[in-house]
């Protein structure tokens, strides 16, 4: 069952909805959308009780200790208020709140990070049907929806079409996914056509990454808002995908993250030396931290969470130290790259990623840097919500190590274990 407190989130996908084990086929209620009544189980009705007969079979809503949950459903991107208009009605005696979303606000919501400010959405399949006279086939098409996170969350931004059999394919790639776009999340009922888009995209568009969407991520995190006030938006960790010399141009699945948005890099020695030398009466127990291939030295009291991996088969993995008392934090990032790469070459990568956002949201680059005793990377990113996040990047062994350092609730300093944290990071081999 879902997490206490948290809304159930319905996607409606392509007409498959999946519910913790349990599921329900709404194919033909999404391909009636226009229709006033539809036949179930063998009589007609309105299609609004067609929908209800679902929610109840799917057992909603959900229940935890607290009581029924609220509903997040995600409904085709295409779907204007006439088209939902049914849904609405469906849940007007369920006794819960509901809210009804695109499907790509669920998908940017669930998928982009913290830093993120544009993304698009890309569906294969568009439902309902299109008619097609067999006199005259009709080419196809994918849905492109572009969307814009404000302090409201993310909403979308503008609509529009690709024609994949189109003369003028790279061009219209170009303009519909403009160099704003910062990543692209493809989705479809055909895997085979899923992939066919993400080939498509990777090639002309320069989005950073553009990857299949990951549904179970939808329903897992699809409540989450992502606005500026939202304490959901704390916890994200920001990506800068980087090609590592292995695919000249083209976006791979090997990413190097980043982790929420990141603060200034410079001006951080003195403090970390101050944090060295202060009185032992005041120094709290650090413990050594172990994940994976990586080993640092953070305050013992500090809470470790597992973020998972990025969407995508080969994604990085993610671990956050967070402080309970005021929220700072200290995040590792580790991301497999090329066994001969070097800090110059992922440099050189992250550098031409960075040019390529066109924005000032990652400032201060720089390719190497002397920081407490090691040769990192460093930059700086102003994220969307929350404090800023200073970030380290060191590679050895066939590893990119990411140290992101952020500031408490209230502004309080993370300097000293900021530089404590970076100055005992190990790597295996």
């Amino acid at each position: 069952m879902p997490s206490p407190s948290r809304p159930t989130v319905v996607d409606l996908a392509y007409g498959q909805v999946l519910l913790d084990g349990r599921s329900a086929d709404v194919t033909a209620l999404l391909e009636s959308v226009d229709a006033a009544t539809v036949v179930v189980a063998g009589s007609r009705r309105y299609v609004h009780q067609a929908w209800q007969s679902y929610w109840a079979d799917l057992g909603l809503p959900d229940h935890d200790a607290t009581g029924p949950l609220p509903v997040v459903l995600g409904h085709p991107s295409t779907w204007g208020t006439l088209r939902t208009s049914a849904l609405s009605r469906s849940f007007a005696d369920l006794g819960v709140p509901v809210s009804l979303l695109p499907r790509a606000v669920l998908i940017a919501r669930s998928h982009s990070d913290g830093a993120m400010q544009r993304c698009a959405v890309v569906e294969t399949t568009h439902l309902p049907s299109l008619i097609v006279d067999p006199a005259r086939p009709r080419r196809t098409t994918w849905d492109v929806t572009r969307l814009r996170r404000t302090a409201a969350g993310w909403g979308i931004e503008a609509s529009d079409v690709l024609e994949p059999e189109g003369t003028d394919l790279a061009a219209r790639t170009e303009a519909v996914v403009d160099d704003s776009v910062e990543a692209v999340f493809v989705d479809g009922a055909l895997p085979e056509e899923v992939t066919r888009a993400v080939d498509v995209v990777s090639t002309y568009a320069l989005a950073g990454r553009v990857v299949p969407v990951d549904r179970d991520l939808i329903r897992r995190y699809g409540w989450r808002s992502g606005r500026a006030d939202s304490p959901d938006s704390h916890g994200a960790v920001t990506a800068i995908p980087a090609d590592d010399g292995s695919g000249g141009g083209r976006t791979t699945t090997r990413w190097i993250w980043a982790a929420g948005a990141v603060a200034v890099v410079i001006a951080l020695i003195a403090a970390g030396v101050g944090f060295l030398q202060r009185d032992g009466g005041d120094a709290v127990t650090d413990r050594t931290a172990t994940v994976g291939r990586t080993s640092l030295v953070i305050p013992s009291e500090w809470r470790q969470s597992e973020l998972g991996t990025a969407p995508g088969r080969d994604g990085p993995s993610r671990t956050v130290f967070a402080d309970p008392d005021t929220g700072r934090r200290i995040l590792l990032v580790q991301s497999e790259v090329r066994s001969d790469s070097t800090l110059a070459s992922v440099a050189t990568s992250l550098g031409n990623r960075i040019r390529q956002r066109g924005d000032d949201v990652v400032t201060e680059f720089s390719p190497s840097t002397r920081f407490m005793g090691r040769d990192v990377i460093s930059y700086r990113e102003a994220p969307a919500s929350g404090s800023g996040i200073r970030w380290y990047v060191l590679v050895a062994d066939g590893m990119q190590v990411s140290i992101g350092c952020q500031s408490g609730n209230a502004g309080e300093s993370v300097d000293p274990e900021c530089a404590r944290a970076v100055s005992t990071v190990q790597i295996a081999s």
